[in-house]
């Protein structure tokens, strides 16, 4: 027979034995109990409705110095102020943005109206990793916004300009300085229902500040990972207050571009930091249409429209 001595330690182990494998076995029925990392992979698409975003007419900035001078909370409403007065018309057209078969399809509405618009995200981010496919139809000038203000037109843009004299996987200044980063420019022959063939370099567009990157792939790199008519996965990498910006395309590094160091006329930095800060919105564009532009319907095909799925973030 034990001793009282040894039968008060096998008691106490054996309750604390117990405790532990009721605690271990709690955490194994309640898997949802444990918190997920920090930095997890976040769904901005739900598959089925467009809960999270928001449509917004596209409203670029006047070229005019008062505007420059404005607080950024001031902004949105002295632009909207502007078009109430020169373009009224302009502010009714938020786009034509529906789910369709699990995909966020955006376009112009109604589709021969020529009026650009913006799906913005509700929420805004500072450092991430996001990634999503797209399916443009051909032509369509179309992009993903990043850190960008609540008018969604002032920001860094990473360009999904599938049409002639386009870039795809590069970066433009959105009323932040006009500058283009496009490590090659794209042309290619239409066909019947939106498509391409025939994808090969061209010469870009004028008008722009072109700015070379720290890394740009070549014109062959980009076509060997492009899948032509078809879905293609996106991977974009922001980074620092005025960040370093890098994509890839199925894998494949198209761009990175690091905003600070950039030197590129019409681009200061100081302001850029000021009006969009360490965090901002994304957003998906539909182009406006000039006939006046060389491009003219060669920017956005009447009844062409762009496909997002499978959209998600890493916060860093």
């Amino acid at each position: 027979m034990p001793s009282p001595v040894t039968r008060r330690r096998f008691l106490a182990r054996a309750s604390y034995l117990s405790g532990a494998a009721a605690a271990l076995g709690s955490s194994f029925l309640r898997p949802s109990a444990a918190a997920a990392p920090a930095n997890a992979p976040r769904s901005l698409f739900d598959g089925q409705t467009l809960r999270g975003w928001h449509a917004a007419p596209r409203l670029s900035v006047p070229k005019n110095p008062r505007f420059a001078d404005l607080a950024p909370e001031e902004l949105a409403a002295a632009v909207r102020k502007f078009y109430e007065e020169k373009d009224p018309g302009k502010l009714a057209h938020v786009g034509r943005w529906e789910v369709i078969d699990g995909a966020i399809v955006g376009g112009h509405e109604p589709p021969d109206s020529m009026y650009g618009a913006y799906l913005i995200s509700d929420d805004q981010f500072g450092d991430f990793e996001l990634e999503l496919d797209a399916r443009p139809d051909w032509p369509a000038d179309t992009g993903i916004m990043i850190r960008t203000h609540e008018l969604a037109s002032i920001g860094f843009q990473v360009l999904v300009d599938h049409r002639p004299k386009g870039c795809i996987g590069g970066v433009y200044g959105n009323s932040i300085g006009g500058f283009l980063v496009a490590p090659f420019v794209i042309t290619g022959d239409k066909l019947p229902g939106y498509r391409v063939e025939h994808l090969r370099p061209t010469e870009p567009e004028n008008g722009f500040n072109g700015v070379t990157p720290t890394y740009g792939a070549t014109f062959e790199d980009f076509l060997r990972a492009w899948r032509v008519n078809d879905w293609n996965h996106f991977r974009i990498r922001c980074v620092g207050a005025l960040p370093v910006i890098t994509t890839w395309i199925n894998g494949t590094k198209i761009c990175e571009l690091d905003t600070a160091t950039m030197k590129v006329a019409g681009y200061d930095p100081a302001a850029v930091t000021r009006v969009l800060g360490h965090t901002g919105h994304l957003a998906f564009e539909v182009h406006d249409v000039s006939l006046k532009n060389p491009l003219g319907l060669d920017r956005w095909a009447p009844g062409a429209v762009c496909r997002w799925r499978n959209i998600s973030i890493v916060e860093l």
